[in-house]
């Protein structure tokens, strides 16, 4: 073997070292990447503070467990907006390459949406501004790299609300029923994180306000829910609904 051959094929190795190694890399802190990902294109779309405490990506099984995410109040209101349990995500393997990731499913346990009504402002309406916002749209878009998703079908169950309105010292907890949404970003071949955050979010959103709004005007209290939640509600689209308690 020549001088000129065996230089090569050193160069060829320490490419191979290279590469398996940087996969190896990427392999072995999957779920720490995925975390931060997760965290901020979140940020980014809700224009809030987003974390997650952990996740479980699997490979092999195309699914991921997710645990401890919450979802900050948007400015002027205090606390977290949202703070979900445990959930799982079921993937299409084949489209993990692609250009649109198609979710199966995605189902949450145990959540909390913190519904606090300030006058005429309330701060889930405020975030699902945020996330309708042209800027925070393109910025997201930018930096998912012009991935798009589907999600066949999104579950929330076990969820819970506290509903407060400091103008009149008034807290309450309500329980809300079991939301499904489905066929997220199948019409338009895709959405974008933001597109797709505010189609899951804006129906559970509204099922919050709604059974806040119920529950409180029981009491001779909060018409400013009544009125946010009216047009939430008449906004829905027909690809939420509610399933019976069992």
């Amino acid at each position: 073997m020549t001088s000129r051959s065996k230089k090569f094929l050193y160069v060829l190795f320490a490419l191979a070292v290279l590469v398996g190694g940087g996969f190896y890399y990427v392999l072995s802190n999957l779920n720490s990447i995925v975390a931060s990902l997760i965290e901020e294109q979140g940020s980014i779309a809700t224009q809030t503070p987003v974390r997650v405490s952990g996740v479980d990506v699997r490979l092999r099984e195309a699914s991921a467990a997710l645990a401890g995410l919450s979802v900050g109040n948007p400015e002027g209101f205090p606390g977290s907006a949202i703070e979900l349990g445990e959930f799982s995500v079921a993937m299409d393997a084949s489209s993990l390459t692609g250009d649109t990731i198609v979710i199966n499913d995605i189902r949450v346990s145990g959540a909390r949406l913190n519904v606090i009504q300030q006058g005429r402002n309330n701060n889930l309406q405020a975030l699902l501004n945020n996330l309708s916002s042209g800027a925070a749209e393109e910025e997201a878009a930018s930096e998912e790299g012009g991935k798009k998703l589907i999600i066949d079908r999104f579950t929330l169950e076990a969820a819970s609300a506290s509903v407060s309105i400091p103008d009149r010292g008034e807290m309450r907890e309500v329980e809300l029923p079991t939301i499904v949404v489905r066929d997220v970003g199948r019409k338009s071949a895709g959405a974008t994180g933001a597109e797709a955050a505010r189609q899951l979010l804006e129906p559970v959103i509204a099922r919050a306000m709604s059974a806040a709004a119920t529950q409180s005007l029981k009491d001779r209290a909060s018409e400013e829910i009544g009125n946010a939640v009216d047009g939430l509600l008449r906004g829905l689209g027909e690809n939420s609904e509610e399933e019976p308690r069992e």
